[in-house]
């Protein structure tokens, strides 16, 4: 009788495998999605000419990678132990991935269905959720002193040296997508979902003016930071937006080499937390895009990023996370993109991490490395 179970639970999973399989198919064949922020391929170098060249199906599949990969991997289990260390957070349900192919993002839950087919519901909810995000910028004025650009930023406009380049030009550049990404202790709020402010001395753009300061008075790296607002009304969109950004620093200050995104992780403390040496850190998870021709170089930059930390704060580091998206990273091989803790870590344990950061991307930079602050 077990032996009969066991068969009939078999060809059980081979139906489900091979209906998934047929879906997928269906899919792809029925039609063919090309991201906006991507241009068409158009060939290069020893490339054959777009116009003889015919992807096979293969190709075809494996460019939908997540679909594809998830395909793979409920045939083979083992792939998805081998990427299990890869990241802490958790995974998106394969029901969800293949409704997010249809609606061009990968929704984290029904919620987010719902929201996608009514936006009204979608920014009065993330209104609610931001808890009290303005969306005039005179207020954000008074809270700041500064003029932010919404949608579009002129080169110069909305991007100031945190100090006077010591060379022709910055060497380093910080912005944020996602600006308004706060820390719960600083507002005195208890839910995820309140961890926004439009007060940007409260938001990961008070981190990323310490990460200017660090590398500038310690380690005479110029770096240039740009406080521009892309995520006032809603989140949606706003790499769109911080993408305008990222060509304007590019355009006025070429010298950035390295570009850094800086982000708020949106996992509990237990996660985003770790003492080290008896002083407590917010833990650091860095992203890479991997829909992008970059990503190889970018991955390989967090990879040293992330062992560097490691080396000199055990623990620091969560490791890297790979999501099969852009993320802006198409722009330089050294763009890096930073959550630094969650919503439950405090300003202090994120300016700690903050130091340790600042080494570490010293170490890559200068010609010596410099001994652990």
């Amino acid at each position: 009788m077990r032996r009969v179970g066991a068969k009939g639970n078999q060809k059980v999973r081979l139906l489900i495998v091979e209906g998934l399989s047929i879906i997928l198919l269906l899919v792809f064949s029925l039609s063919v999605k090309v991201s906006p922020a991507l241009p068409a391929f158009s060939g290069s170098g020893g490339e054959m000419d777009p116009e003889l060249r015919t992807a096979s199906v293969f190709d075809f599949l494996w460019s939908k990678d997540d679909l594809a990969k998830e395909v793979l991997r409920l045939s083979f289990p083992m792939l998805r132990y081998a990427e299990a260390g890869r990241h802490d957070t958790p995974e998106v349900p394969l029901s969800l991935r293949i409704a997010g192919y249809f609606m061009g993002f990968t929704p984290t839950s029904v919620r987010d269905l719902v929201f996608a087919g009514f936006p009204g519901f979608l920014l009065e909810s993330r209104a609610l959720e931001a808890s009290g995000i303005v969306t005039d910028p005179k207020n954000l004025e008074d809270d700041w002193g500064y003029t932010p650009v919404m949608f579009s930023l002129p080169p110069g406009d909305g991007v100031t040296p945190a100090a006077a380049a010591l060379s022709t030009g910055p060497l380093v550049g910080i912005y944020h997508t996602h600006a308004t990404e706060s820390y719960l202790p600083e507002l005195g709020k208890t839910q995820a979902a309140e961890a926004f402010s439009s007060n940007m001395s409260k938001t990961v753009v008070k981190i990323g003016e310490m990460l200017a300061a660090e590398l500038e008075t310690r380690y005479r790296i110029p770096v240039l930071h740009s406080r521009t607002v892309h995520d006032s009304e809603t989140r949606v969109g706003a790499y769109y937006r911080s993408e305008q950004t990222v060509k304007a620093i590019l355009d006025k200050y070429p010298t950035c080499t390295y570009l850094i995104d800086l982000h708020r992780d949106s996992q509990p403390r237990n996660i985003t937390a770790v003492t080290i040496r008896g002083k407590s850190y917010a833990r650091i998870l860095f992203v890479v895009g991997t829909n992008n021709p970059n990503w190889v170089k970018n991955y390989e930059v967090s990879r040293k990023l992330s062992d560097k930390l490691e080396e000199a704060y055990p623990g620091i580091s969560r490791g890297i996370l790979y999501e099969s998206a852009v993320y802006n990273q198409k722009y330089s091989p050294n763009a890096i993109l930073v959550e630094c803790g969650g919503v439950g870590n405090t300003m202090e344990e994120c300016e700690n991490t903050v130091q340790a950061l600042a080494w570490a991307l010293a170490s890559l930079m200068l010609p010596s490395a410099p001994p652990v602050p």
